[in-house]
Formats: structure tokens, sequence, C-alpha cells
């Protein structure tokens, strides 16, 4: 019988799904997590344990944890400030002035704060992130503890963090230079869109994100207004606008793809880009939808975002899996179009190979990192229990989450955050909030 150390944790019991693009939840014995790896699988291996290195998984599932590849986390600080508006007068009218007066590192920072720990709670390990002063967001994540894709904003006009036109660039060198270095955050750059971004500025952008090795982040395609902009401008599509500038290639990932041409979906799947959906922001900003049985079928990456907590207004990954496999159907008219399974893998390893970080995450195997949930099944929505794949994307929500490690570290046991000072925060953040109310004229109900 082998004896393990306090760097090593062990989940026993319950149901175990290693990979949901490929197998099934099966009867689980014993799986062991050392320092921030997952060293074996399902074992029945016999280890003399010490009290607090074994979490009792029965009745529950423990799965890879989820990847939501888009977020503007921030901006939690202006959810319901606007709703119920086309995206052009949300962003025009409300957003864009509203960040101009507020957008700061400490917004940035309590902001991204409030996302992670609802992220966390509900289940998701990793997030990529975009927005500005993003050195803030890096912090956010790291004191929650989660694994972040963090991509500094870029566009062509001036911006809180970067006051000249054309400072963009100096600012995302030194962005590169200031963030955090931790194992688990990844600097990027996020180019707005391509009616906020010029050619130039997309191919310099590519070129700092190749020379560090990292991920170009962009809107593509969000609305038909934009398709129509870019046509005016440049007389193609935003996809071949982009393709035109030299930048789609595997280090590109593009979100929302609402409006795209059959042409489009090639010169994306040629060029091995990654796609992010992000289905109840696009439902609520009547944005469209993609045909994202159409982007699988022609052998398209595609992950799960939910946008921001302004536009959505949740981040419960669980719900976005629901919405994209109920949504592919009703736009194809296609009740097999993007299965249980399928949903579940773009919020997985599918996001994870967008993020380019499938050799680390969205499985669980041994030798990758131990980002990992446990879903609690005694819920009276979650039973009975016929089909666990079915019921994590159709039943299933954020809340019914109890346990979950990143990297190897507990950061939620039994539905709670293991790190403290939840209280602290929240009250820098609603005083925070009451300044957004009082500036804008609307009332904060609760503070």
């Amino acid at each position: 019988m082998n004896v393990i150390t306090d760097s090593i944790l062990v989940l026993e019991n319950g149901l175990i799904l290693r990979d949901p693009s490929t197998s099934e939840p099966e009867r689980h014995e014993r799986t062991l997590i050392s320092g921030d790896t997952i060293t074996a699988v399902n074992s029945n291996k016999l280890i003399d344990l010490t009290p607090g290195q074994v979490i009792d998984c029965s009745d529950c599932l423990i799965m890879p944890g989820l990847v939501n590849c888009h977020v503007h986390s921030a901006m939690s600080l202006f959810r319901g400030l606007a709703d119920d508006l086309p995206l052009r007068t949300w962003l025009e009218e409300f957003i864009f002035p509203c960040e101009a007066r507020h957008v700061s590192q400490e917004m940035v920072l309590l902001g991204s704060t409030l996302s992670a720990i609802e992220m966390a709670l509900s289940g998701v390990t990793t997030f990529a992130d975009a927005y500005f002063f993003m050195e803030a967001a890096a912090h956010a994540a790291i004191n929650v503890g989660l694994r972040a894709v963090i991509a500094q904003g870029v566009v062509d006009f001036p911006t809180p963090d970067a006051r000249t036109p054309g400072s963009w660039k100096d600012r995302a060198f030194q962005f590169f230079e200031s963030v955090p270095s931790r194992s688990t955050i990844t600097p990027a750059l996020f180019c707005h869109s391509p009616y906020l971004c010029g050619t130039d500025t997309y191919l310099e952008a590519a070129e700092i994100c190749r020379s560090h090795d990292t991920k170009l982040f962009s809107h593509v395609a969000e609305t038909f207004t934009e398709v129509q902009q870019v046509r005016s401008k440049y007389n193609v599509t935003p996809v071949e606008f982009l393709n035109s500038s030299g930048v789609l290639d595997d280090s590109f990932v593009a979100v929302h793809c609402v409006h795209l041409t059959a042409r489009d979906r090639e010169i994306l799947r040629d060029a091995r880009v990654g796609i992010v959906h992000c289905p109840e922001s696009n439902m609520k900003l009547a944005s469209g939808s993609p045909r994202i049985k159409d982007l699988l079928e022609v052998g398209l990456t595609v992950g799960l975002g939910t946008d921001g907590a302004a536009s959505n207004n949740n981040l419960d990954l669980f719900e976005e899996m629901r919405s994209a496999s109920l949504l592919a159907k009703l736009v194809s008219n296609d009740p097999e179009a993007v299965s249980a399974g399928e949903a579940l893998t773009m919020a997985t390893i599918g996001g994870a190979r967008v993020l380019g970080l499938d050799h680390m995450i969205g499985t669980l195997d041994p030798g990758k990192q131990a980002d990992i949930i446990i879903v609690d099944l005694r819920q009276p929505h979650l039973e009975p229990l016929y089909n666990p794949i079915s019921q994590l994307v159709y039943c299933a929500r954020g809340s019914d989450v109890r346990d979950v490690i990143v990297a190897g570290r507990q950061i939620v046991r039994n539905r709670r955050l293991c790190s403290p000072g939840y209280d602290d925060f929240r009250k820098l953040a609603l005083d925070f909030a009451t300044q957004i109310a009082t500036d804008t004229g609307k009332k904060l109900f609760l503070t």
C-alpha cells in the first residue's frame, strides 16, 4: 500500500467522464492528483490516506472543468444597466459612454473579480477575457484561482488605457511586460472588430501575438449591420477582409461568426481559425444565430462563450450549452442538430482546442492539469438519471457544481469559495456600482 503526501489529492466514488468528445460516464473508484497534475484516472490502487486528502464524490459526476472562450469579465459591473436594445444602440448610447467615464484599473479589478467568482461557483475553470487594463483582470483570476487567457483590448480610437490615437501598440507591449507571470495566465490581444480596427491594426496586432506565441481574438460578423459596414468600406465580407489582411491562421480566434457565407466558412476552416459561439448574447441582442451545424460539418473547431454579463446577463456555461443545442435545432429545423454530446464537447475539450490549451486541459488524462469539477447529481431536476450527458446539457445548472479544482488546488468546496474575503470585496464592488448608478440616473436597489 502506497503512502501519499500532503501535495496529493484523491477523488473517490461517484461517476467520472474522462473525455466528453469520445467517452461515456463510468463508475469511478479513485483518481489521483499530485501537485497541479492528474497522475491516475479511475484507478483501483489502494493508498494510505491522511485527513483532508480525500474528496468523496458519491452521487456526483467528476468531469473536466468548463471553458468559457469569450467574456468581458469587467463588464459585470454594467449588468442590467441597459437591456432589450439592439447591439449598436446598446453600445453607442449606453455602454461606450459609461465606459468612457468609469473604466479604470479599479473598475476592471472589481468587475473581473465578481465575474471570476460567478464563473468559479458555476464550474468554469478556464476563461478567455477581453477588455482594458487587463493586468487587473489577470490579478482577479489569480485571486479567485481560475485559469485564464487574458487579452488586452485594441481599437483604433482612444481608450481608457490608451488615450492617444494609435497608442494601442505601446499599450500592448506594456501589457505583455507587466501582466503577472503565472502558469495559469496566458496573455493575448483582442482586436474588437473589423469596424473598429483597420487593416494595419489587425496586421500589427497579429505580428505581436505571433512573436509572443499567443492568440489574437476578434468579434467577427456578429451583426448584419457589421457585415454591411465592412462591405460598404471594403466590398468584401468581414471574413474576407481579415483573410486579405493576412491575419487568419491557427492563432486567430473569431468570436460570434453569426453572418457567414459558405465561402467564409471555407476560409476559416482552411486557416484553422478557432470559433467561439455565444448563443445567449446573440439571442438577447437579436444579432442572429450562426449555423453551428454547418460550422461543425465543415470541420471547424467551436467553443462556447457567455460574452459579458452586460449582454447576457449571466456567466453560466451550463445555460450556454443548453441554448447552443436548442438554438441550433431551431435555426436548422433539425432536432438532431448539435447533440447534447456536441454541446458538452464545445464547453470542454472543444473550447480548450480553440484556446490552444487542449494539451493541458479539457479532458481528464494522466499528465494533464487537474482542472476538475464535481457535479452533484442528487437534484430533483436531474433525476431520474438515464443519460448523464443529456442531463448535464438539458437539465443541469451552474449551481449544481459542488466542488471545483484548478491546477490541483480546490477553489470551491461544497458550493462555497475556499478563499476568504468575499464580503469585503462585495462592499467594494457595490460602492463602485453606486457611482455608476448615480452617474447614469439608475437606482441601485441593494447595497
